[in-house]
């Protein structure tokens, strides 16, 4: 499922690279930065280009080294304070710790190359009047990739969860004392990093508005892993067929979309499995899916011409983590838990949740 409010630019080893509408903002910023060193407009779309590719591939960093550990990348959202590679997962111990280190390794790599080169062509003398536009287009570019890149590389080593060197320390710490509490000291520091930073830019004499939205998005992204670890911790040991809703409804791929329609407004029902004549399971029809199949076929259309082939498929004794690693994933769909071809229940974020709340009360 694509990300909301965003654009696809391009796909690298099979991956969507988007930019979110939000990123504009950093567009902007960067305009009104020339503007006011009175730079022509190729200094900025220069300085854009060279931001966006060093993000990219500082994610794909994440993502290549994600998939030497059998985990997919959905997709990398590009922000105005960064990228976010979407992993199917993140494992524990030492992956967490590769995959973590890959992005800023990336951007070190990067860094020690461009110095290479200005020291080969005698440039690097000129670095600071690169940064300003003052040098040749060649150096100006060379000085500017060395900046950014030893910036992120520096940044993203700062140990506030959830950026990179929080997930480092995390990683590292996990092997000590385990996963649950490596998080909850990463996540508490990682707040309280966040609080100085906003303190730093409030209280700065420019009033940094960049550094303050990253204080904010790393104090509420610390304090989110660690309810999302505790919840693993809750679950933990528990399969899907304890929580899974077995009272449901069906439909069948010849069912129009009218019935379907009377179906959603008459129970709390969202997803409703389609089960064809033997009892197999043959889609999915939920409330986006009906919705456009209506629009496109109109209301005596069929199930079967609107409904997700693509299914999510687990078997009862699926331990309750994965569920909530795959569900955390995809948010909007529902798993189908079956044994073989027969469908037994579902399992949405809805009903997980609900769970969750009744076995922290037992």
């Amino acid at each position: 499922m694509r990300s909301s409010s965003s654009l696809q630019l391009l796909t690298l080893f099979g991956i969507p690279i988007r930019v979110h509408f939000t990123f504009l903002f950093l567009v902007l910023w960067l305009g009104l930065v020339v503007a006011s060193r009175d730079q022509p407009a190729s200094t900025a779309i220069m300085l854009l280009v060279l931001v966006f590719s060093c993000v990219v591939l500082h994610e794909l960093g994440h993502a290549l080294m994600a998939k030497r550990f059998g985990i997919t990348t959905r997709e990398i959202v590009l922000y105005p304070i960064g990228g976010i590679a979407r992993l199917e997962g993140m494992p524990a111990g030492v992956a967490e710790l590769l995959i973590a280190l890959a992005g800023p390794l990336v951007n070190l790599v990067i860094a020690f190359v461009t110095l290479v080169a200005m020291v080969a062509m005698g440039t690097i003398s000129q670095l600071q009047d690169a940064l300003v536009g003052g040098a040749d287009l060649v150096t100006n570019i060379l000085g500017n990739l060395l900046v950014i890149n030893v910036m992120l590389f520096a940044f993203n080593l700062v140990p506030a969860f959830p950026m990179d060197g929080g997930r480092i320390l995390r990683a590292f710490l996990s092997l000590i004392v385990g996963q649950q509490e490596a998080t909850r000291f990463a996540a508490m520091l990682g707040q309280g990093v966040a609080i100085l930073m906003g303190v730093i830019a409030l209280f700065s004499p420019s009033q940094n508005l960049v550094l303050l939205l990253i204080a904010v998005f790393v104090f509420f992204g610390a304090g989110q892993e660690a309810a999302y670890s505790r919840t693993r911790a809750t679950v933990q040991g528990r399969t899907a067929k304890e929580a899974m809703m077995t009272r449901f409804e069906t439909l069948a791929p010849q069912d129009s979309l009218e019935w379907a329609t009377r179906l959603f407004l008459a129970t709390h029902q969202r997803d409703f499995p389609v089960v064809d004549a033997w009892g197999r399971i043959a889609g999915l029809l939920d409330r986006h899916r009906l919705l456009e199949g209506i629009r496109q076929l109109g209301k005596e259309g069929a199930v079967l011409d609107a409904m997700d082939r693509d299914l999510l498929l687990i078997e009862p004794e699926t331990p309750l983590e994965d569920v909530l690693q795959l569900l955390n994933s995809r948010p909007a769909r529902a798993l189908l838990v079956s044994d073989g071809e027969k469908l037994l229940g579902i399992l949405t974020v809805e009903k997980l949740s609900q769970f969750i709340d009744v076995i922290r009360r037992i």
